[in-house]
């Protein structure tokens, strides 16, 4: 399947899924693109909002075991049903099947990245994320320590997604903008924030400034968000 056949069918399924789910309305957004886009993940919740009422099509990253059956399946029948659901195995294997096949089809709808945590094989998100980005797609990161956290602040993020730069740079000359999405559940709406930007090639002297910035800009946006 091509990618303009891919968002065609994922606009299709947005659509309905809007029609059943709460709105959230996106504040006028003069972001510039292609960026990455970062989001409080509160389990789930931040993704899958932005996913469907975000007025951009983004490509998010997801934890490499959801984007292959073999592995999804292992995870849901080796732990999810197993383990942390206590099914006897035979259940949980016949549940693993469907709900691989599901989730996998749905990040192939989405065109997820894969992210290769804890592995080498990491430098293929990168990879994959540059080629994206250079060709005009903008990425979704939730780069929460705490991903369960349901709190509207964002708490402490893994800095690792910071080093796109240095490649996004390298490539094109250009300094990659970083950009908060907030999503207040109070007034159905979703905030753009202003787009972090390195301003220097000096990328370990800027990196912890950038890092600071952009938390920055998520208590900004959390404060806009609870006046309305």
């Amino acid at each position: 399947m091509t990618d303009n056949f891919i968002v065609a069918l994922f606009r299709c399924v947005r659509f309905f899924i809007r029609c059943v789910t709460h709105r959230y309305r996106t504040e006028e957004n003069q972001a510039k693109e292609p960026a990455v886009f970062v989001v409080h993940h509160q389990n789930l919740r931040g993704p899958l909002t932005s996913l469907v009422w975000y007025d951009k099509i983004l490509r998010p990253w997801v934890l490499s075991v959801f984007c292959s059956f073999k592995e999804c399946f292992r995870q849901y029948y080796g732990y999810t049903f197993t383990k942390r659901f206590g099914m006897p195995k035979i259940i949980a294997c016949i549940l693993a099947v469907p709900a691989a096949v599901i989730v996998v089809g749905t990040m192939k709808l989405i065109r997820a990245i894969p992210v290769y945590r804890g592995s080498r094989e990491i430098i293929q998100t990168f990879k994959e994320s540059i080629k994206a980005l250079t060709s005009g797609q903008s990425i979704l990161i939730c780069p929460d320590v705490n991903y369960t956290d349901a709190s509207s602040q964002m708490g402490e993020m893994y800095s690792g997604f910071l080093n796109l730069e240095r490649l996004y740079r390298r490539q094109t000359g250009e300094h990659l903008p970083f950009i908060p999405i907030y999503i207040s559940q109070n007034n159905r709406r979703i905030y753009t924030g202003q787009a972090v930007c390195f301003t220097t090639d000096d990328f370990k002297q800027e990196k912890e400034e950038v890092y600071h910035r952009l938390q920055q800009e998520f208590s900004r946006l959390e404060k806009k968000g609870r006046k309305l």
